[in-house]
């Protein structure tokens, strides 16, 4: 395999096909510093050579060996021979420890309750730090807080929670937590 390290974050990672066997999908295997090997792709389909990582996927600054994996409907086949190690570019700002920042603290969170029983949770950006997605956390009533929504992408700034994740007649608060790959925001 062959890895390539782009400005944006991103790795593309290049190999030949096997010359024997029969393949029907590829998956892409990562080593990053001293941490175990992790398929950081799911599977490929037979017939590209190449894949690119996504940036949300590595982590800035760090080093990261990579194997392709050849699968068939019966057996995976030996990776391929590791690429040459690459360091992971570190676009904007970054912390010397190849970590991104951790996000800011995003702007209150409001909820307005909807008459079908959802609430509707809105927020804004921070201003400090990279975010990659949302998560919006529940407390009802004295309960523990939760997290009632799976990740959101970057872009939002608002978020209805279903009707089916509330219950009726109890009361809520919320709040917006900002992630990204590396750690949490307040």
């Amino acid at each position: 395999a062959q890895a390539v390290a782009n400005a944006d974050g991103s790795v593309t990672v290049s190999w030949s096909a096997p010359t024997e066997g029969t393949v029907t999908s590829y998956v892409i295997l990562a080593t990053r510093d001293d941490q175990p090997r992790r398929a950081i792709t799911g599977r490929l389909g037979p017939n590209p050579t190449s894949s690119t990582i996504d940036s949300s996927e590595l982590i800035p600054g760090a080093s990261y060996t990579f194997q392709v994996g050849p699968l068939n409907v019966h057996t995976h086949g030996p990776p391929s021979a590791a690429s040459a190690a690459v360091v992971v570019a570190t676009p904007g700002a970054a912390q010397p420890d190849g970590g991104a920042p951790a996000p800011g603290r995003p702007g209150a969170a409001q909820a307005v309750a909807n008459a079908d029983g959802s609430v509707t949770v809105s927020w804004s950006a921070p201003t400090e730090g990279t975010v990659t997605s949302y998560v919006i956390l529940a407390t009802r009533d004295d309960q523990p807080r939760r997290a009632i929504t799976g990740r959101l992408g970057p872009n939002p700034t608002s978020s209805t929670i279903d009707s089916s994740e509330l219950i009726p007649g109890a009361s809520y608060t919320f709040q917006v937590g900002p992630l990204n790959v590396h750690t949490h925001g307040p």
